[in-house]
């Protein structure tokens, strides 16, 4: 039986289906799957969610897309997305509102996002990366920000240069949850051929104390090596996320990359180590694998996924993903 959530969407795509018929010609519907066969090979004891010799297929990620032009000025983007509730949860999987916006082309000299659309928090570092299918980012796996948020956001180029700014709410696609907003700045330069330098920060308004993210990119995009470095420095100020206390930084670098080693095949590893002096801890995620396009538009990706904590077990996975696209 279909849950409300599902069976609101359900009715909603029925009741659009004429005008997405009157309008295929212009419309574009699309969609990325992905997801993994993974086993537990190592773990602590203490990891009660993801127990040793524990083994599943999770599809991680679906993204349902449908963007259409509405005039020569103007497009509009309506995205779902659902994910696995995780291992033993028992809850199904519950699509959401990704993306719903009204790109105005050529407002303040760029475009302008009106609505939820994609934040500049990982998106470049994401394109560079290039196995989001595999694992997020290193400031998407940490909780540093989010992939997308409520309110107003310009992108275009000046001076040589690519920017994307944006004024939101902060919590991302939840509902506002406070009078404070956040504010988000990247501008990306390319100092050679392929390659691509990122700078960007955030300011986090928050009852409790602010939060600001500084980040740096270095990425090199191309048929044969593409790879890059990515470094970020975050800062809770007294009582933004916590008790009331000291302020909290959290420092991490991530450095991968990928290269061509047969027809059809690359291989791809990455590093990440973050450091938190809220518990004093220094962590590391090692990620090495191959990638398989068996089409275009389909992947399969064995690889090995390590994280080594302070203290306890080293937590290691090996896992099959598959990436779809359509």
């Amino acid at each position: 039986m279909l849950n409300r959530p599902a069976l609101s969407i359900l009715t909603a795509v029925v009741l659009l289906l004429p005008a997405l018929r009157a309008h295929a010609a212009d419309s574009k519907i699309s969609g990325i799957m992905f997801g993994d066969y993974y086993a537990v090979l190592s773990a602590d004891d203490t990891e009660v969610a993801l127990p040793e010799k524990q083994n599943a297929f999770q599809l991680r990620r679906v993204y349902f897309t449908y963007d259409r032009p509405v005039s020569d000025r103007f497009d509009v983007r309506v995205r779902f997305e659902a994910n696995d509730a995780g291992f033993g949860s028992g809850t199904k999987m519950t699509p959401f509102v990704k993306h719903a916006y009204l790109k105005w082309k050529g407002a303040l000299g760029g475009d302008l996002y009106i609505g939820e659309s994609g934040t500049p928090t990982w998106a470049v570092s994401e394109g560079v990366w290039g196995y989001r299918s595999v694992e997020k980012t290193i400031m998407d796996l940490n909780g540093i920000g989010s992939s997308a948020d409520v309110g107003l956001a310009l992108q275009g180029r000046a001076g040589g240069a690519s920017y994307h700014v944006m004024v939101a709410n902060g919590p991302g696609q939840r509902p506002g949850r406070d009078n404070g907003k956040k504010l988000y700045a990247s501008v990306q330069l390319q100092p050679g051929e392929s390659n691509q330098l990122e700078l960007y920060g955030d300011f986090d308004m928050l009852p409790g104390g602010d939060s600001f993210t500084l980040k740096a990119l270095l990425g090199h995009s191309g048929d044969g090596f593409q790879g890059g470095i990515e470094t970020f420095a975050r800062i809770d100020q007294e009582g933004a996320v916590t008790d009331p206390g000291e302020d909290v930084t959290r420092v991490g670098l991530s450095a991968f990359g990928s290269l061509p080693v047969a027809d059809s095949w690359r291989g791809f590893a990455r590093l990440d180590v973050l450091n938190n002096d809220d518990v004093d801890t220094t962590d590391l995620v090692i990620i090495a694998g191959l990638d398989w396009a068996a089409d275009k538009d389909v992947h399969i990706m064995p690889n090995l996924y390590v994280q080594l904590p302070d203290g306890p077990d080293p937590h290691i996975q090996a896992r099959v993903t598959g990436l779809f696209k359509f």
